[in-house]
C-alpha cells in the first residue's frame, strides 16, 4: 500500500485467460523528465552494514523469479482490482483457484466494513493453511486489491505472488510452524481487510500467533528493506542475518516511521502490531531519495516524482525498462528470505 496519503485526499478465473489479457500500456516514455542530482547518502537510521546496493542486471534468470512474475502477469490481466468491485472479486478467484491447485483447500471470506473515506465496503480475505510440527502459526499475508490509479504490478499484485510461490513451494512440507497464508481485500481503503481478519481473532488464537509477515510493494523500488516494530524485532532481525549470511542485499530502518493516518497506519502490519503480534514488512523503496521517508521509490525523474504505485506506471514493463535485472533481484532476494524464514525460523 504505502498510501499514507489516502486519508487525505465470481465464478473462478482461469489462470490461462488471466495471463493472455491485455495487460497496461507502457506510459508514452520513459526517458527522464529532469536532469536530478545524485541521489543524497541515505539517512543516518539506515545501518551501514545494512545498507543494501543497487542490484545489477542479472546474466541470466534467477531461482523462483518466474513463477513470481506469471503471477503478476495474471492479476494484472484482470486489469484494476478496486475494493468491493467484480475487478477484486476476480483477483480473489484467480488467488482461491491457484491455491486449489497447489493442494489447498483455501476459504474464501466476505467482509462488510467502513473504509477510511466512509464507504461501506463488500469484499473477501482468501485464507488457506500449510500445517507445521506446532499448531502456532505464522500468517503470511499481502493485499490484492489496488487503487484505482494504477494497475498495480508493483503494488501490490507483486506481494500477493510471492505469498502464492511461498504456498506452492511449502505445500505438503514439514515446517516449523503452521503457515496460514491470506490475501486481504480492500486494503487501499485503510487496512479493512487485514483489520477484519485480526478483529475475528480470538485472544487464544492471537496468543497463539508467532508473528505476521507483511509483503508489499516488493519489486518497484531502488532497495529492498525489512521493517519490524523495535520492541518485537526478532522475526525482521532473522531475516536480516539469513539475507547477510548469503549475500543478499537487504536493509533496514531501525525505529522506522511508517507513517500513514494517526491511529491506522500505512499497511497490513498495522492491524497485527495492534493486537501485539510481531511482524516483519518486506518493501523495494529508497529512504534516500525525496523526504527521506520511504515515499520515493526511485529517481523522482521516473513515475510520478519518484513514485510508481498508484499510478500508470506501476507496471512489469515499466520496472524492467527503466532498471534491468531489477524485478528478478527484489523477488530473488524475498523467496530466499522469506522461504528460510518458514521453513528454518524456530
Amino acid at each position: 500500500m504505502r498510501s499514507r496519503t489516502a486519508a487525505l485526499s465470481v465464478a473462478i478465473l482461469l489462470i490461462a485467460a488471466a495471463c493472455t489479457a491485455a495487460t497496461p500500456s507502457l506510459p508514452a516514455t520513459l526517458a527522464p523528465t529532469a536532469t536530478v542530482e545524485p541521489a543524497a547518502t541515505a539517512t543516518a537510521t539506515v545501518e551501514p552494514s545494512l545498507r543494501p546496493t543497487l542490484a545489477p542486471p542479472s546474466a541470466s534468470p534467477v531461482p523462483y523469479a518466474q513463477i513470481v512474475r506469471d503471477h503478476i502477469a495474471a492479476l494484472m490481466g484482470i486489469g484494476l482490482r478496486v475494493e468491493g468491485t467484480d475487478g477484486e472479486r476476480q483477483g480473489a478467484a484467480y488467488i482461491a483457484s491457484t491455491l486449489e491447485g497447489y493442494g489447498y483447500q483455501p476459504e474464501t471470506l466476505p467482509f462488510t466494513a467502513v473504509d477510511y473515506y466512509g464507504n461501506t465496503v463488500n469484499s473477501q480475505n482468501v485464507v488457506a493453511v500449510n500445517s507445521g510440527r506446532s499448531s502456532r502459526e505464522i500468517i503470511v499475508g499481502a493485499h490484492y486489491d489496488s487503487t484505482a490509479g494504477g494497475p498495480g504490478a508493483d503494488d501490490n499484485a507483486s506481494g500477493v505472488a510471492m505469498m502464492l510461490e511461498m504456498a506452492q513451494l511449502l505445500e505438503g512440507r514439514s515446517t516449523p510452524y503452521t503457515i496460514r497464508f491470506v490475501a486481504f481485500g480492500a486494503e487501499e481503503g485503510g487496512m479493512v481487510g487485514s483489520t477484519a481478519f485480526v478483529n475475528q481473532m480470538s485472544a487464544s488464537e492471537r496468543a497463539n500467533t508467532v508473528g505476521f509477515v507483511n509483503l508489499d510493494s516488493i519489486v518497484a523500488g531502488d532497495f529492498m528493506y525489512a521493517y519490524a516494530d523495535e520492541a518485537l524485532p526478532a522475526l525482521r532481525d532473522w531475516a536480516l542475518a539469513w539475507a547477510a549470511g548469503r549475500s543478499l542485499d537487504l536493509g533496514t530502518i531501525r525505529n522506522v516511521d511508517l507513517g500513514g493516518p494517526a491511529g491506522v497506519g500505512s499497511g497490513d502490519y498495522a492491524p497485527f502490531t495492534r493486537a501485539g503480534i510481531p511482524f516483519v514488512y518486506f518493501e523495494a523503496t529508497d529512504w534516500s531519495l525525496g523526504g527521506q521517508d520511504g515515499y520515493t521509490q526511485v529517481d523522482p525523474a521516473y513515475g510520478n516524482h519518484g513514485e510508481l504505485r498508484h499510478t500508470s506506471y506501476d507496471t512489469l514493463a515499466y520496472v524492467d525498462a527503466l532498471f534491468p535485472g531489477r524485478v528478478d533481484a527484489h523477488l530473488n532476494t524475498v523467496a530466499v528470505v522469506l522461504l528460510g524464514l518458514l521453513t528454518e525460523f524456530e
